[in-house]
């Protein structure tokens, strides 16, 4: 409640209420001011809250292209745990029907040292070379196909627990120091499975040292192995076959097969491509991306016609978005094969509003017609013209770009390009060259392949949904576009409030400068109107004689 001082201390004054006055010639002249920073506060507030609606639905469309990758077109199926079996290229898998019988599970060799008092008793120094082979009782047969291997053990590491370690750095070899339940320890080394990949550690002890030899099986084999290394052995519609992993994926072109036990009958597996399926992942996204793109549509509307406009009509960022998407929905994809690929192959369609629709008729006749366009769509696949060539990719942070690269091969593994660009190499364990891109469009695609490769045509798509989670990542990120829109509209905020806190000031300024003047004003009228008084007084007295 506001109080009239000036008329409570002068009723001798004017009369007229001047508080009332002075507040109404303040806020004539701030109130328009407040309007329209109050305004410009709410439409910021409604963008920030627009934003969040955007990240929320694109986050949806990202969430959904991270469920569904790597799924396939094929269903699979084993009447047997004994089998699993899932696509692992779908470049290569077509349908198949089969029977398939395990005899026997590939086994890793295992050794046993023993005796020992202690995870931590000293066991001598020198140096133990590892090679890798097959035993027979205790003749060994090197793999010609596998470098040897080697571990120093000096002052520093001679420990029962240190060797168990130095062994666990090299490839093909795992190592544990167990506790018995009798007082005493034992270091127990296993091979990887196969029988060409048990283990001869041959044990070159220091000048007076003693104690590391006990780690030698090079002659002994026998009295140190519990367990021999072997091969998994299995029949398939008829046919014996061998292999020295449970997990086999050269058996059929473009599957995967894991072995978890023996069968006593045959095990049946399919596998066949299902447009059921496809169609319904493919149909699942078409409604996820429509989704956000109403909601965009709602909060981006003109608001013509008397409509009320959208919190977010003409903003710039979200407009960008919408284009992009469109872009990526229309634009093609390179990679698959020697012809740039779209997902309107799949009769996926832009409609005029911008949504998407997809026709299960031309969707099926598509798929039925080319498989590969689902993982057009889908899955990103890396291929050769060489079978002998194992293209992919494996990094979640290098991104090879979709495209057809030639490769021309190295000397031992150096001096190799891909598309034009030097590619490191090097030799596996197993004595595979595998290449790696580093930089450029290549970065984080590798090669593998058995030896030298003279050339090769290399092919990697990358999906659809690949980039568009790519984008989506950068889009909704904690520094994405979304994220720096909204600190602006807050930075705005802020600086809108600055401006209200110097309307405040402006107007203690005015009350305060208003306020003086009509007290000089006052002070005037009440001298006046004493003046008068006066006067009137003594005319009155002059009549009053006369």
């Amino acid at each position: 409640m506001s109080v009239d001082y000036l008329s409570a201390l002068n009723n001798q004054g004017s009369g007229l209420n001047i508080t009332q006055i002075v507040d109404s010639l303040v806020q004539a002249e701030t109130a328009p001011l407040t309007s329209q920073i109050d305004k410009k506060i709410q439409k910021k507030n409604q963008q920030i809250s627009g934003y969040g609606l955007v990240a929320a639905e694109l986050g949806k469309m990202k969430d959904y292209a991270a469920s569904i990758k790597g799924s396939t077109a094929f269903s699979v199926s084993s009447d047997s745990s004994a089998v699993s079996v899932k696509v692992s290229d779908q470049s290569q898998a077509t349908d198949f029907n089969a029977n398939l019988s395990i005899s026997a599970l590939a086994s890793a060799q295992t050794l046993e040292f023993t005796g020992f008092t202690s995870k931590t008793e000293t066991i001598g120094t020198g140096t133990i070379n590892i090679e890798y082979g097959k035993w027979d009782s205790d003749n060994f047969s090197p793999n010609s196909g596998t470098a040897s291997n080697s571990v120093t053990i000096n002052s520093s590491n001679n420990t029962l627990s240190d060797l168990a370690k130095a062994l666990n750095d090299l490839d093909g070899v795992t190592a544990t120091v167990t506790n018995k339940g009798n007082g005493t320890y034992s270091l127990i080394v296993n091979s990887a499975t196969g029988e060409d990949n048990a283990l001869k550690m041959t044990v070159t002890e220091d000048s007076g040292s003693s104690g590391l030899s006990d780690f030698d099986n090079s002659t002994t084999n026998s009295t140190k192995q519990v367990v021999a290394a072997s091969d998994a052995q299995l029949n398939i519609n008829g046919v014996q076959i061998s292999r020295s992993s449970n997990t086999i994926t050269d058996l059929i072109d473009g599957y995967e097969f894991k072995l978890s036990s023996t069968t006593s009958t045959a095990v049946s597996i399919t596998g066949s491509v299902d447009p059921d399926l496809a169609f319904k992942q493919v149909k699942d996204f078409v409604d996820v991306f429509n989704s956000a793109h109403n909601t965009i549509n709602e909060l981006t509307k003109k608001g013509l016609n008397g409509e009320e406009a959208g919190a977010l009509a003409r903003d710039t960022l979200i407009q960008g978005i919408q284009r992009e998407l469109r872009n990526m929905i229309s634009n093609g994809l390179e990679g698959y094969d020697d012809t740039t690929r779209y997902i309107s192959e799949l009769g996926i369609k832009t409609e005029r509003d911008g949504s998407i629709s997809l026709s299960e008729t031309d969707f099926k006749e598509a798929f039925e017609r080319e498989p590969m366009l689902f993982d057009v769509m889908i899955n990103s696949i890396g291929r050769s013209d060489n079978p002998s060539v194992r293209v992919y990719s494996d990094s979640t942070i290098l991104k090879p770009k979709g495209g057809v690269y030639d490769f021309v091969g190295g000397t031992d593994g150096v001096g190799a390009t891909l598309g034009g660009a030097s590619i490191s190499g090097g030799i596996l364990s197993n004595g595979d060259y595998r290449y790696s891109g580093v930089s450029g469009d290549i970065s984080g695609l590798k090669l593998e392949m058995p030896g030298t490769v003279g050339s090769a045509k290399i092919y990697y798509g990358e999906s659809f949904l690949s980039k568009l989670t790519t984008y989506l990542d950068d889009v909704t990120s904690p520094l994405g576009s979304l994220a720096k829109g909204t600190i602006d509209a807050n930075t705005s905020i802020s600086e809108y409030n600055d401006e209200r806190l110097k309307i405040e000031d402006k107007i203690v300024s005015l009350t305060d400068r208003y306020t003086a003047q009509f007290a000089a004003m006052e002070s005037a009228v009440t001298s006046f109107k004493k003046t008068g008084e006066f006067l009137t007084g003594f005319i009155d007295s002059l009549n009053q004689n006369d």
